[in-house]
């Protein structure tokens, strides 16, 4: 995620688009991409869908995940996007699970200023001025409300003190009941 302190964009030589929904919402991004952030640089291509984006531009590449299916694909396959070098990464942010934990990592992982695509073609540029914007856009991306959110976050935080908690008391409990049941057959084969 580089260029996430500076406000500026860099120049875009190429564009990495990564396709995570229905795939007119991406068709009508191109021109639109094209139009405010790179002109006639190639536009290469992440997505799950087998088929070819239209007007993409010469030179321009796929990745489709259902290439990678184990974990050393998936390392390869995201160690090559990185060394692709791309100055500008664009995530649809579609109302869609597709590709969710991919969009996570390609963003954090890749050295390239993210751009977040709304369904209404709404651009949001990832950096420190627009985290509370770019927050939001995920938040209602994800299908999770305010409230919900903060709920869901608040038990992922607490997860690991109650099971601290719990795990000794159930270790507890269920060593007792071995404890029991082996005295208890100690005491039926006839040894008082």
């Amino acid at each position: 995620m580089r260029w996430f302190l500076h406000k500026g964009v860099p120049p875009v030589e190429r564009l990495l688009l990564i396709e995570s929904g229905p795939r007119a919402d991406a068709q009508q991004l191109v021109p639109i991409l094209r139009e405010s952030v790179c002109g006639d640089a190639p536009i290469d291509l992440f997505t799950c869908q087998p088929h070819r984006l239209a007007g993409l531009g010469r030179g321009s590449r796929a990745w489709r995940t259902y290439h990678a299916t184990s974990h050393s694909e998936r390392w390869k396959m995201l160690m090559g996007l990185r060394r692709e070098r791309h100055s500008v990464a664009a995530i649809l942010c579609g109302n869609s699970p597709l590709l969710g934990i991919w969009k996570i990592v390609l963003a954090a992982f890749l050295p390239a200023k993210v751009l977040l695509v709304e369904e209404a073609s709404t651009l949001v540029w990832l950096e420190r001025g627009s985290c509370l914007r770019a927050a939001r856009l995920g938040i209602s991306r994800i299908g999770v409300s305010k409230p919900e959110f903060v709920r869901r976050l608040a038990h992922a935080a607490f997860l690991p003190f109650g099971l601290c908690i719990l795990l000794p008391f159930a270790t507890k409990v269920h060593l007792r009941r071995l404890i029991r049941s082996t005295s208890m057959t100690h005491r039926t084969d006839g040894n008082p």
